[in-house]
């Protein structure tokens, strides 16, 4: 094999082939597969709570407002009040962030990379690389050691 040529061959690592893996490495990989499993049940618990508290709500009324059977005339007028200060304060960020960042892309423009780049980087010709740069869809065929030979234009065979 020469070894100014590099090739590029499937790595059969990749597939993956449970049975013929290691048992101590399928066993593994189901622990962590349970761990993650738990953090996904682990995110859904605030709206779990949240369900759980409106199903309780008359709980939580008799618990807030009328646990010595009187109502606490501060407490049924402040929790309103800030439920919807925090809406307001939350709907305002959010409409300031969606004003400040409109219509901005925050990338900044890539130079065009040259022929003689693309043809040194793909192992290919310059002419093979200016045939690319030029096509719009294209079938690139290679050789065994997966550098460029050739493409084919498919608008043209299109036409």
């Amino acid at each position: 094999m020469n070894a100014s040529k590099p090739t590029r061959r499937y790595d059969s690592r990749l597939i993956r082939k449970t049975r013929q893996q290691p048992r101590l490495q399928r066993t593994a990989w189901g622990f962590v597969t349970i761990a993650f499993w738990g953090f996904y049940f682990y995110l859904w618990a605030p709206l779990i709570t949240a369900l759980s508290w409106l199903l309780g709500g008359q709980l939580a009324w008799l618990q807030l407002y009328e646990y010595k059977q009187s109502v606490d005339p501060f407490i049924v007028i402040a929790l309103p009040v800030m439920l919807v200060c925090c809406s307001v304060l939350l709907i305002a960020w959010a409409e300031y962030n969606r004003m400040r960042f409109a219509g901005k892309d925050r990338r900044n423009a890539r130079a065009d990379v040259s022929l003689e780049e693309i043809a040194h980087n793909l192992g290919a010709s310059p002419a093979l690389a200016a045939q690319l740069a030029n096509g719009k869809a294209v079938t690139l065929h290679m050789d065994d050691h997966a550098r460029p030979i050739g493409l084919t234009d498919q608008n043209i065979q299109m036409r």
